[in-house]
């Protein structure tokens, strides 16, 4: 593991010419211990300031030796031998400015009760959701430039710290080198305005609270995802917040699919929510959060669909759903979630079963199934990954 550090040590000149921009948030490879015993993050060197100031400009002995005890993996899909070390960088160097005044724990998921919130006027089919329909939905808003920012991908709260994701809307070869995931957007409805307002049958206007931008600490994709694969497995990640979210009506995280039943659960024909700001058939992004309904797919009529393009589908990590013509998930709907509601000990809610993995081009062909990562397969990786 440590040849990578080694052949960088020799070739530090590489690591100091590159252009190494502020960057607006960490994309990590799971959590680790460093030789001092202290919890951190895997990244990249030169995302953690004082071990890349210590490569750069103070590589003693004594440093070079705990460089190297600090490896803890290499990300193969970068090009430069520079950007491939990853190291273990402890959480005080992460901690940006900001204090959690909220007190929520980020490593305790929420019971029922608190996620998953069923509206009790929910609506089935339509288009556009109710302003405080699905308030876990978050919108992951990304640095393209100097001073330029955009919504490119989605994910859904799970508790007050950590947002639930797809790996590739952390990396993946359609994204430029030069975007960086900066916040998430909650407590959103329609981007266009601030606050969001409707009126109800008397004209009245009522409106939610503004929505709330919070900045990303970290990132973490899992740690088999490859970017560039065909087959797309292990497309999931975790965002975390640089603070806690405060749950209102339009801020609350979704329930996890935590129990033995549902965690294997295959959910064939069953009807689930999908829901986003993504493409609409206009091929334009949607102002408002839209919702549709899909069906899940028998597994096997999914990979003889996309067995046509030698892309093949794992049941234990993936399911299908979509098909119908013009009703899919689209680009900008990416890492949002797939959802059903179930009721456990007599209590409904929400859980998220799938993350928004890839479909066909253009969406909603018929006959041509979504392809989402199935979230009970990851429920421990996610639970590891959970810091306080």
């Amino acid at each position: 593991m440590r040849k990578c550090l080694k052949v960088l040590l020799k070739n530090v000149f590489l690591v100091i010419t590159l252009s190494v921009a502020t960057r607006a948030a960490v994309v990590g490879y799971g959590i680790c211990t460093n030789p001092n015993q202290e919890a951190g993050i895997c990244i990249s060197i030169q995302d953690c300031g004082s071990l890349f100031e210590i490569l750069t400009t103070n590589l003693t002995a004594e440093n070079k030796a705990f460089l190297q005890e600090s490896q803890c993996g290499q990300d193969k899909s970068q090009s430069s031998s520079a950007l491939q070390v990853l190291v273990c960088c402890p959480h005080r160097l992460l901690k940006e400015k900001g204090t959690d005044s909220k007190g929520l724990p980020g490593n305790t998921l929420p019971e029922v009760g608190t996620c998953g919130h069923v509206l009790s006027t929910r609506i089935y089919g339509g288009n556009v959701t109710k302003i405080d329909e699905f308030p876990w939905m978050t919108l992951i808003r990304y640095q393209t430039g100097l001073n330029t920012f955009g919504f490119f991908c989605g994910g859904t709260l799970i508790n007050s710290r950590y947002v639930l994701t797809a790996g590739h809307c952390l990396k993946h070869p359609d994204m430029p080198a030069s975007w960086q995931v900066y916040s998430v957007r909650l407590g959103e409805w329609n981007i266009e305005t601030n606050p969001d307002c409707v009126e109800d049958v008397r004209g009245k206007k009522d409106c939610a609270p503004p929505h709330k931008d919070i900045l990303i600490e970290y990132a973490i994709a899992h740690a088999n995802y490859v970017a560039n694969s065909k087959d797309q497995f292990n497309d999931i990640a975790l965002i975390r917040l640089i603070e806690s979210a405060e749950y209102t009506f339009f801020i609350a995280p979704i329930c996890l699919p935590t129990s033995d039943d549902l965690r294997t659960k295959s959910f064939v024909n069953t009807t689930m929510d999908v829901a986003g700001w993504g493409l609409t058939e206009k091929k334009v992004p949607s102002s408002v959060k839209l919702k549709i309904m899909v069906d899940v797919w028998n597994v096997s009529s999914c990979q003889s669909t996309y067995r046509t393009f030698q892309m093949p589908i794992n049941e234990e990590i993936q399911l299908c759903a979509g098909g119908a013509p013009s009703i899919d998930t689209c680009r900008g709907d990416s890492g949002g979630p797939l959802m059903t509601t179930q009721k456990i000990n007599g209590r409904e809610a929400y859980y998220v079963v799938g993350v928004v993995s890839y479909g066909p081009r253009p969406c909603g062909l018929q006959g041509w199934p979504g392809v989402y990562t199935r979230v009970g397969q990851y429920i421990n990786w996610i639970k590891s990954n959970l810091v306080a």
